[in-house]
């Protein structure tokens, strides 16, 4: 999708030849063995615009700590590394060593996030893969493989990720709009493979965009991630506000990426900065008045109660309208459910959180993850 700006430079050039020297420098040994990215498509990938504008380059410092094995990887002319730690396979023909050497610390380190940053978690219960490519033009060929008659949406994409069947395929923008990417496909990765029932679009996506915000301090082996140090996200809102692009709530809830894409891409943008900012009103706004529904919602998309709720919500007593909400994956019906019986009242205070947002210029606020608004952060789970 659109990225503002130019692509942080990062040096540690790898040749062919050079992958067993790469190999030695992100883990303690490995076999040179032939390692295949390939599998059909199981899911329908959703895309993601990629962040804005690249800030500061990452430190050189390699993680070895999380790294179990690594090896030689190949997929017909790609050649690179596959990296194995205690919960991740990542394969990676990115061209710089440094860059590659950060990734199993910041994959372990997202994936902590994805259990903790808003409710407790299980761990997934199987490993999860990834594969990030040097260059477009190898993203596109396994893409094409990958998704065969539906890569087509993907490949217009103009700087993005997807995610399919639990496996995220990513190329390389830049270190650090790369692992933000990272960030929020590795959560379609762990919602796809652990929440026995799917999150609405709304909800799937703006999670993922919460996810996103991260620091990393010099010379650190892992990131802090940190859900407001969005400044790409909440640059866009209030840009989207200035320019009469915002979406109403219920047109949020009711739309997808994709459909957002075919208005535009700005249109698109602009929705994932909606939702990315929904998430944030669902656990922080009202002084926390959602959070406790927000629990209960995503432990039982884990235990896979989410229908059984549905059927016996006070919130939907017409069985027209409950048979509605168990076929939808978007609209109003989990918010009803879930977190507020009074949708209207959940809008107007969404609409009156946004509009904060858009008034404030807390830039050194989000810069260091904290609430442009001053909201009090969230208690521990």
């Amino acid at each position: 999708m659109p990225h503002a700006g130019r692509s942080m430079p990062y040096a540690d050039v790898v040749h062919l030849t050079s992958i067993r020297r790469l190999a030695a420098l992100v883990a303690v040994s490995g076999a040179a063995v032939a390692a295949s990215c390939t599998s059909a498509p199981t899911a329908r990938p959703a895309p993601v615009a990629a962040p804005g504008t690249s800030r500061g380059a990452l430190p050189a410092a390699l993680a070895v700590s999380p790294v179990v094995s690594t090896r030689e990887w190949r997929w017909t002319s790609v050649q690179g590394l596959e990296v194995e730690t205690a919960h991740w396979t990542i394969r990676s023909s990115l061209r710089s060593a440094t860059f590659t050497g950060s990734l199993p610390a910041f994959y372990e380190a997202a994936l902590r996030n994805y259990r903790n940053g808003l409710v407790s978690l299980p761990e997934p219960p199987r490993q999860l893969e990834a594969c990030v490519f040097g260059t477009r033009e190898e993203w596109s060929r396994y893409t094409e493989h990958r998704l065969g008659s539906d890569a087509a949406p993907y490949l217009k994409m103009g700087r993005g990720g997807f995610t399919s069947g639990g496996e995220a395929v990513l190329y390389d923008i830049g270190p650090r709009d790369t692992l933000a990417i990272a960030a929020h496909e590795g959560w379609h990765q762990y919602s796809q493979t652990t929440l026995r029932y799917s999150l609405p679009v709304w909800l799937e996506e703006g999670i993922a965009c919460f996810m996103e915000g991260f620091r990393q301090p010099k010379d650190a082996a892992e990131p802090i991630f940190l859900p407001w140090r969005n400044p790409e996200r909440y640059a866009e809102l209030r840009t989207a506000a200035r320019k009469g692009r915002l979406a109403t709530l219920r047109e949020v809830l009711e739309g997808s990426p994709q459909q957002f894409l075919e208005t535009s891409r700005d249109a698109q943008l602009a929705y994932y900065a909606q939702v990315w900012a929904l998430v944030h009103y669902i656990r922080d706004g009202e002084g926390g008045r959602y959070r406790a529904g927000l629990e209960s919602l995503l432990n039982d998309a884990v235990s896979g109660q989410i229908p059984a709720r549905i059927r016996s919500s006070p919130a939907i007593p017409d069985a027209r309208a409950r048979r509605l909400a168990l076929d939808a994956k978007a609209g109003i019906w989990l918010i009803k459910v879930y977190l507020d019986d009074d949708y209207e009242r959940f809008e107007r205070g969404y609409d009156r959180f946004v509009g904060s947002l858009i008034e404030s210029n807390a830039w050194d606020r989000v810069m260091r993850g904290e609430s442009p608004i001053g909201e009090d952060p969230p208690a521990k789970p």
